[in-house]
């Protein structure tokens, strides 16, 4: 050890720097308490309802539910809205590990719940004489606009509600998840202006009320999705 003894007697080029402070890590923000998530989440929940609710009374409700058949009620009107309470759920849903559902799940949800609307839409048979000859005479599109327009609008509070109340809430799959969220709020505004349309021409129900279930996924997959990633 006395042959190293000669190493104390190298200055040290560092003596006398000054001594900076390192700088603070830095946090991401908090995540809001699980109490208080809740809480935005049913409040953007109720509000969304009372949006399409409101509407339903300012526009009214359908006036042919007498000659409508029991099951084109369930398959136009109540499956719809069962889908997109549903899928609703699903999309927000925690899964294993808080990572929710296995995206494959999600992803097919995103995309058969549209497609089933579409199916419904296009395969049921009108209940009653309808003007099938809608598009020839050149009569289709105002109706198509009008019902396009007033579903994209009441599906459009619900998504930026969603956009606000799943702020930073999914880890993993966000935008399959956040896709799914869009296709469940416009299920639900299909099903509300089904019950207010009594439009049953096919062509009519598939752009008109279809289309806009489409854009709302859409939507919800790639605008909402940005929010919503954690």
């Amino acid at each position: 050890m006395d042959e190293l003894s000669f190493l104390k007697e190298i200055p040290d080029p560092l003596a006398g720097a000054p001594v900076t402070p390192a700088p603070a890590p830095r946090f991401s923000a908090p995540s809001a308490p699980r109490s208080q998530t809740q809480r935005r989440r049913l409040a953007a929940l109720g509000i969304s309802l009372g949006w399409l609710c409101t509407h339903l009374v300012v526009f009214g409700i359908r006036s042919d539910f007498a000659r409508l058949p029991a099951e084109y009620v369930a398959a136009q009107i109540v499956l719809p809205a069962l889908l997109g309470a549903a899928s609703l759920l699903l999309a927000v849903a925690p899964g294993k590990l808080g990572l929710g559902l296995a995206v494959s799940i999600v992803a097919g949800l995103a995309v058969l719940g549209p497609i089933s609307f579409w199916l419904c839409a296009g395969l049921l048979n009108t209940p009653y004489p309808a003007a099938d000859d809608l598009l020839r005479s050149g009569r289709l599109w105002p109706g198509v606009l009008v019902c396009l327009d007033i579903t994209l609008a009441w599906a459009a509070a619900p998504l930026l509600l969603a956009a606000l109340a799943l702020r930073r809430a999914f880890p993993a799959g966000a935008g399959w998840r956040s896709g799914l969220v869009g296709a469940a709020l416009g299920l639900l505004s299909g099903a509300a202006i089904n019950l207010h349309c009594s439009n049953v021409n096919q062509g009519h129900m598939l752009l008109g009320h279809g289309i806009p279930i489409v854009v709302a996924a859409l939507v919800g997959g790639l605008v909402v999705s940005r929010w919503a990633r954690a």
